[in-house]
């Protein structure tokens, strides 16, 4: 395989360029081994520290060899667009003849609006990153492998879907009408009241437990059984009761809200609509292939 060699017009401070010329040498071993990974970083973090355009075009190449044929695209044309500035025909004809050889084996990515789907507030993302109004329905160029489109809008429920993309395949996602936010159901918002409410009577339960309990204790440091000297020590002792009497009370309504929040949090996801799955059709595409669709039900 061809190997160009690093350098730039403008070079970055000594220690950086350095490092950056290392990685470079780490990075041509490593392609040279066809461990094209670990080769892809090297140039990577190379090109970042001392950008360059040899350091790009052999990061261009390292990336289409793994496979990742539209990163290697992208960057093939900034290595044409480095080549012209440094005045590098030679560059300039490998990352031509490279976009050239590319450009069929290329697998794209295209999402479209389903009818009735626009509305306020929406955003479109494509692996994390938003699409323009404008983009939506051009075919983007992706490297082959799981890609993730996902659609949100004011008030309404979100849209995702996962679709896998083959290489040189071309796939059209249709983003469906979005169904309006169902927001907490009844059931819901009773499962987390009656949560709350058994968090404070079992904090109650406990607080008069521990009364009660050190209650008895000076109780029967100063009765004997039901017997108590005086009117005093039979307060403590009637303290104790009156607070374990709570403590029971509250512990067991305690109890009852628990086991009533989760029954009603259960019948709450029970109801709940299914999540939106999506549908998949073939249709013929303007090209010499077909174009795989990609719709959602909800």
């Amino acid at each position: 395989m061809l190997v160009i060699t690093a350098g730039g017009t403008a070079r970055a401070d000594d220690s950086a360029a350095e490092e950056a010329e290392a990685l470079f040498r780490e990075g041509k071993q490593l392609m040279a081994e066809k461990r094209y990974a670990e080769a892809c970083s090297k140039f990577a973090e190379s090109h970042r520290l001392d950008p360059g355009g040899g350091t790009i075009l052999n990061l261009a190449r390292c990336h289409e060899a793994e496979g990742k044929t539209a990163t290697a695209y992208r960057e093939l044309g900034e290595a044409l667009a480095w080549a012209r500035t440094d005045a590098r025909p030679d560059r300039a004809e490998i990352a031509h003849e490279r976009l050239e050889a590319l450009e069929d084996k290329l697998a794209r990515l295209v999402v479209v609006l389903g009818p009735g789907a626009r509305a306020a507030g929406m955003v479109i993302e494509r692996d994390g990153a938003p699409i323009a109004e404008a983009s939506l329905g051009d075919p983007a160029p992706v490297d082959p492998g799981e890609h993730v489109v996902v659609a949100t809008a004011d008030g309404k429920e979100p849209f995702r879907t996962t679709v896998r993309v083959a290489p040189g395949a071309r796939i059209t996602v249709v983003v469906p009408a979005l169904a309006p936010s169902r927001g907490p159901s009844g059931a819901r918002i009773a499962a987390h009241v009656t949560a709350g409410l058994s968090a404070v009577a079992l904090g109650a339960g406990a607080f008069f437990g521990i009364r009660a309990l050190v209650k008895e204790n000076e109780a029967r440091a100063q009765c004997q059984g039901s017997v108590c000297p005086d009117a005093a020590s039979f307060g403590v002792a009637e303290e104790g009761r009156t607070a374990a009497r709570i403590a029971n009370v509250t512990l067991g309504a305690g109890a009852i809200c628990l086991v009533t929040s989760a029954t009603l949090y259960w019948v709450s996801r029970s109801k709940s609509p299914s999540e939106p799955r999506a549908s998949i059709a073939i249709a013929p595409s303007a090209g010499s292939g077909a174009t795989l669709l990609l719709g959602g039900t909800f």
